[in-house]
């Protein structure tokens, strides 16, 4: 019979010390009143550039055009950008490029050359199921280049097409339509 009382102690033993624990964090929120919900995932800025961020930090960019293709090679960020409707995609397209640059060279510190394609969607041929892109135009901007400290605000208003200090600056190709 002592045998079952001294399992039956243990048993009450355990079960208390059972109740204790899951108590002391309830416990615990009462004391501390300050304490709220927790967050689990943190936003965090995003200061150097790899290959784990390089997704999130082009989702977070928040680009009006379409992102159709990222590369990440060494310290050179490689940018494909498409809209359907090239005659109005100048201002967005500049618009798009401030951020990106803003992104690359402002907020990050490894990053030192941006390569950036305007692409437009081709309409695929009867029966031809995939639809291949045609370049437009093409931008290569370096960390180097010095007007980036002092008209990079002024990106969004420009037009590389006409304006030929810009066309310099961002190094511009385009191709003939």
């Amino acid at each position: 019979m002592s045998h079952w009382k001294g399992l039956l102690y243990a048993c009450l033993l355990t079960l208390g010390i059972t109740l204790l624990l899951t108590a002391l964090p309830l416990a615990n929120g009462r004391i501390s009143h300050e304490a709220g919900d927790v967050s689990v995932f943190r936003p965090v800025p995003v200061k150097r550039l790899s290959s784990n961020t390089v997704v999130d930090s082009m989702l977070g960019l928040q680009l009006s055009l379409k992102v159709k293709r990222v590369a990440w090679n060494g310290s050179v960020l490689t940018v494909d950008l498409s809209n359907a409707d090239y005659g109005n995609a100048v201002d967005r397209w500049m618009a798009d490029l401030q951020r990106l640059f803003e992104f690359a060279f402002v907020r990050t510190d490894n990053v030192s050359r941006v390569l950036v394609r305007l692409v437009a969607p081709l309409q695929p041929a009867a029966g031809d199921v995939r639809a291949d892109a045609r370049m437009l135009a093409a931008v290569d901007v370096r960390r180097s280049d010095a007007w980036l400290s002092t008209d990079l605000s002024n990106l969004s208003a420009a037009n590389p097409f006409q304006d030929e200090i810009w066309r310099q600056r961002l190094r511009l190709s385009s191709s003939r339509l």
